[in-house]
């Protein structure tokens, strides 16, 4: 079991490593201008990559209360990054879109999404990017499928 926690611990590092490398070479203007924590970085990820989402699938999809996602939410609105409307079929319901500033955002981060590919994923073989892809969702369907056991 040893070696499973070196091996996991590298992997993380490395993965911190990319991230810090990766936000050092972002010199997009709007990512630049705009400071987002974590969290509102982390929904508005999940806006960008859904359709049609309203306040209720947010709190379920990071398993937060509705109440911590509008807080959460009132922040991004007041910078225009979301635009807040009454969802027509559910009256009691929001519908989330992306104000001028969001718009802005999705583009940058689309710019950044791209360069990886181009400078990197481009330069690694196809099929052992299958290979990696492979191994994280079988690792995606033990963590999400399978219930912990404490050891």
């Amino acid at each position: 079991m040893h070696e499973h926690q070196e091996i996991f611990q590298e992997i993380v590092d490395m993965m911190k490593q990319i991230e810090r490398k990766l936000i050092q070479q972002q010199q997009l203007p709007i990512i630049n201008s705009i400071s987002l924590t974590k969290r509102q970085e982390s929904m508005l990820m999940y806006i960008f990559s859904t359709e049609n989402v309203t306040v209720s699938d947010i709190a379920s999809y990071f398993d937060i209360s509705r109440s911590a996602v509008s807080q959460t939410l009132n922040k991004l609105e007041e910078q225009d990054i979301i635009v807040r409307s009454i969802n027509q079929e559910n009256r009691r319901e929001l519908d989330l879109s992306l104000g001028e500033n969001g718009e802005k955002l999705h583009q940058e981060y689309k710019k950044v999404e791209d360069m990886i590919v181009q400078n990197y994923f481009s330069k690694i073989k196809t099929e052992d990017l299958r290979q990696v892809r492979d191994i994280i969702r079988k690792l995606q369907g033990m963590i999400v499928e399978e219930k912990y056991e404490s050891p």
